[in-house]
């Protein structure tokens, strides 16, 4: 099993992956409708009524537009006039025994319902699973019907923290087109660093350095660094 996925490069001169949000939409909007909705919209005519409204199929950077959809992204390639760059990151466990982690711009994950503030290993490592699950079970026909979650899960419970440095930031907010909803941009950045059982668990880790972790990751939130330590390293 792996993730699959197409880079398309863009202007150097995009201020904000939000600023350019609106710049894509209304590009899409104006010179393919239904590309539009397929990107910014999509959703499911058949299925449990809570998973109609899929997540995107893509995540936006100030320099380049990640996209999970493989058949968008000719189309797109061809709107916006570049050359895609495809690559893939296989999920099968590897040998790791400690990560560092880094929260490049603001992150927010939310677990047992309440919005965290630090990089809690177990709702990280949950949040990217099911990021990275979900975009290769609604957008690239594969099947997650063997992953075994109550196992993962257990094992993000045996790893421990060791370190970090986590700072709050206060972000603007933006207001959803589409149903006026209020968003904040803010969350955490910074480090931390992990050890324990990771060998299923770093896969899904470092793929979420493509499609990103937590909440409004689309927009850029939830950029992830991601780094095998040697066991033996010490901490600086």
């Amino acid at each position: 099993m792996e993730l699959a996925l197409a880079v398309l490069p863009l202007p150097a001169q995009a201020a904000s992956a939000n600023g350019l949000r609106g710049q894509l939409g209304n590009l899409l909007y104006r010179h393919d409708k239904p590309l539009y909705d397929e990107f910014f919209s999509p959703t499911a005519d058949t299925g449990p009524s809570g998973l109609q409204d899929r997540p995107r199929p893509f995540v936006l950077r100030p320099r380049a537009l990640h996209i999970f959809s493989p058949p968008l992204v000719p189309r797109l390639a061809a709107l916006l006039g570049v050359q895609p760059q495809l690559l893939s990151w296989p999920l099968d466990p590897l040998p790791a025994r400690r990560l560092r982690v880094e929260f490049l711009t603001p992150t927010e994950l939310k677990h047992g319902g309440q919005l965290l503030r630090t990089p809690h290993f177990p709702a990280l490592a949950a949040r990217a699973r099911d990021r990275v699950l979900s975009l290769l079970s609604f957008y690239q026909n594969v099947s997650t019907a063997h992953v075994d979650f109550t196992a993962l899960a257990a094992q993000a419970d045996e790893v421990t923290e060791t370190a970090r440095h986590i700072q709050e930031v206060e972000g603007e907010t933006r207001r959803s087109t589409r149903n006026r909803n209020v968003h904040s941009l803010g969350g955490f950045t910074g480090w931390a660093e992990y050890s324990g059982p990771l060998d299923a668990l770093a896969p899904y880790l470092i793929a979420a350095q493509w499609t990103g972790v937590g909440r409004q990751t689309v927009w850029g939130k939830g950029e992830l660094k991601v780094s095998v330590l040697p066991f033996e390293e010490c901490v600086v």
